[in-house]
């Protein structure tokens, strides 16, 4: 026998017996040491090729027998529940194919775990992104968003930012990480990110809400520069600003000619002063009086409110503003009706400085932090209830003036439109809550009533008078 045929043979057989040995295979008649012997001894050829082939022909029987038997006892397993993403898979592990390929993500006896893994790696697979493993020591977005919102809500907890606002920087950071991934590091986001980004925001935002998402994850990127959260600045590129000037005024003149101007004529307003019921009707009168809008109804305390003299005078809660309002006879009859009627007891001490009560003794608008349910670590959502929305739409639907994107504010707008015709700007932001812009806002320290009721008698004339 040819030794360089013979050695290769016991090779092979002796491969062959591990395989029978490890997979556990009885029944074997057949001898690897009586093959050994047989190829070590006889010189014919003959005999070696029917003994290997005999041998060879019984293994792959029994190989062949215990894949079949071992079919019959391993089952493939069911899905958890119906909607569960992931597939299995003839290896044993879960699967899932993604732009045209398939990964794998865990066995099938741990189908929670399989899913948790997918969930991580999901935002980046579906973006054709390879997975982030994360490098030791290195933030991801996830750690600077969650730092930044606890810092946030550290804030609203002490008044000095709004829930409202809260809300906004927790839905815009969501909305960045599962972009981006977040367990992505942030040095490795790159500026064609942030452009993309950018532009799928165009495809379901207008230019407002798309001005206040990338001011937040800049604000969120800065604060972690200046906590030391990361080492250096985010390079954002060229394509990460806000909406120019230039947007927004397209923004505008495309809804205004597709839903018409947030204004109501002097008909619509008079309509619904006659339908409306206390104390909607008297929060009406204050919006196309002195420009109130909803979270300044909810919130105008009992101490700012001068009847005697038909004046309204506080800070303006959003911006901190003086803010001076003469009261038309109509508005002073309707605050009375709702202060001497059936007013409703506050549901809680600090409701009872309110003018304005639902009839469950609660503010008519009311942003609340919630904490986080069980032992969740992440940070407080915001619960959102407006009443004078609710009502409010109510009534302009019943009277069948409901139009996309005018509500309750559009009577800011419509009382700011009028008073405009009056020319006299300081007097109208002293109403309106705003600041007086410039030097002006610094050297002018008061505004005579006189110049205030020219501009609201102004408004009343042009809604009341007959002409």
């Amino acid at each position: 026998v040819d030794l360089r045929f013979t050695k290769p043979l016991l090779y092979q057989l002796s491969y062959g017996g591990k395989i029978l040995s490890t997979n556990k295979i009885a029944g074997s008649n057949c001898s690897l040491a009586k093959m050994t012997t047989t190829l070590t001894t006889t010189g014919m050829q003959s005999i070696i090729h029917i003994e290997l082939v005999a041998w060879t022909e019984r293994c792959a029987e029994l190989v062949m027998a215990s894949t079949k038997t071992n079919s019959k006892t391993k089952p493939k397993p069911n899905k958890p529940y119906p909607t569960f993403p992931l597939t299995v898979h003839p290896n044993g592990q879960w699967c899932k194919k993604i732009r045209g390929k398939v990964y794998f993500f865990g066995v099938w006896a741990d189908p929670r775990g399989a899913l948790e893994e997918y969930t991580r790696q999901a935002s980046d697979l579906h973006a054709g992104r390879a997975p982030d493993r994360g490098r030791e020591g290195e933030p991801t977005v996830k750690d600077v968003g969650n730092s930044y919102l606890a810092t946030q809500e550290a804030k609203v907890k002490r008044d000095l930012i709004t829930p409202a606002w809260f809300h906004d920087c927790l839905s815009s950071v969501r909305d960045f990480a599962g972009f981006v991934g977040k367990h992505r590091v942030v040095s490795d986001l790159r500026a064609r990110d942030f452009e993309q980004y950018r532009l799928s925001l165009y495809d379901r935002l207008g230019v407002c809400a798309i001005d206040r998402m990338i001011t937040i994850v800049r604000a969120m990127f800065k604060y972690a520069y200046e906590t030391d959260l990361i080492d250096r600045p985010v390079k954002y590129g060229g394509q990460f600003d806000k909406p120019s000037a230039k947007e927004r005024r397209q923004n505008r003149i495309h809804r205004d000619r597709t839903y018409g101007k947030r204004l109501f004529t002097r008909k619509e307003i008079l309509t619904l002063l006659k339908n409306a019921q206390q104390p909607l009707r008297a929060m009406i009168l204050l919006g196309i009086n002195g420009g109130f809008g909803n979270t300044d109804c909810a919130t105008l305390p009992l101490t700012a409110m001068n009847l005697r003299s038909r004046v309204i005078d506080y800070e303006r809660p959003k911006t901190a503003m003086r803010r001076v309002v003469p009261l038309w006879p109509e508005t002073v009859t309707a605050l009375r009706e709702v202060l001497n009627g059936n007013r409703p007891r506050a549901s809680r001490p600090e409701y009872e400085e309110l003018v304005f009560l639902t009839v469950f003794g609660n503010p008519w608008k009311k942003l609340s932090l919630k904490e986080p349910d069980g032992d969740t670590n992440g940070p407080c959502s915001v619960g959102r209830q407006s009443a004078i929305n609710l009502q409010f739409g109510k009534l302009v639907k019943r009277l069948k003036m409901q139009r996309h994107g005018r509500g309750f504010y559009a009577l800011r707008h419509t009382f700011r439109t009028l008073a405009d015709e009056v020319r006299d700007q300081h007097a109208i932001h002293r109403i309106m809550g705003h600041a007086i812009p410039g030097m002006s806002g610094v050297y002018v320290q008061d505004i005579t009533i006189a110049r205030l009721r020219a501009v609201v008698n102004h408004v009343h004339t042009q809604l009341f008078v007959t002409r």
